[in-house]
This record gives structure tokens, C-alpha cells and sequence, in this order.
């Protein structure tokens, strides 16, 4: 940009946008954190261990590997559930509730 900067509106319609960006703390977080979640990745992982472990105790009918199944199992869920009940918020405070006519 080589003109001069914004003009007052522009700067007044910035300032609204940084002041409404700056009461997102979930938003806020994430930007101080400075590295991006990967939960879904491991929930993903985790689920994908999970399915060979159980495919495997089921086909060699081992009771380690039924344990080992259960652990994982235990591990996706612990692993999934927290991005699972910030999906179903964020979209929940997006709906807006039904008015009757």
C-alpha cells in the first residue's frame, strides 16, 4: 500500500474487529499457544489402533490383545471427547432457537 494509511472509518471499523476478536478466548488461546491442536488426529489414531487391535484379538482369540483392544478403546475415547463437546458448543451458540409463529 503506498497512499497514506486508513482513513477514520476504517480504523474505527479495524478497532471494532479487533475489540470483537480479542472476546473470543478459545480464539485468544490458540493464537498465544502458538501450535495448533491435534486432538482429531490422535482421536483418529488412536481409532485406527483400536480397529486392528480388535480385529486381531478377535481373529487369534488372545486375551492380551483383548486387553490391549480396551486400552486403546479407552485412550480414543479420552482422546476424542474434549474436541467432541467443543464441536457440539460451537455449534449449539450458533443455532439460533426456533421462535413459534
Amino acid at each position: 500500500m503506498d497512499g497514506a494509511g486508513l482513513s477514520d472509518r476504517e480504523q474505527r471499523a479495524l478497532a471494532a474487529i479487533e475489540a470483537e476478536l480479542r472476546g473470543d478466548r478459545a480464539l485468544d488461546r490458540m493464537l498465544r499457544s502458538g501450535r495448533r491442536r491435534r486432538r482429531a488426529v490422535w482421536a483418529g489414531v488412536w481409532a485406527a489402533v483400536t480397529a486392528a487391535l480388535f480385529v486381531a484379538a478377535s481373529a487369534a482369540v488372545s486375551e492380551a490383545l483383548l486387553w490391549g483392544c480396551a486400552a486403546a478403546l479407552a485412550l480414543t475415547v479420552v482422546t476424542a471427547l474434549p474436541p467432541a463437546v467443543e464441536r457440539v458448543r460451537r455449534i449449539r451458540g450458533r443455532v439460533r432457537p426456533r421462535t413459534e409463529a
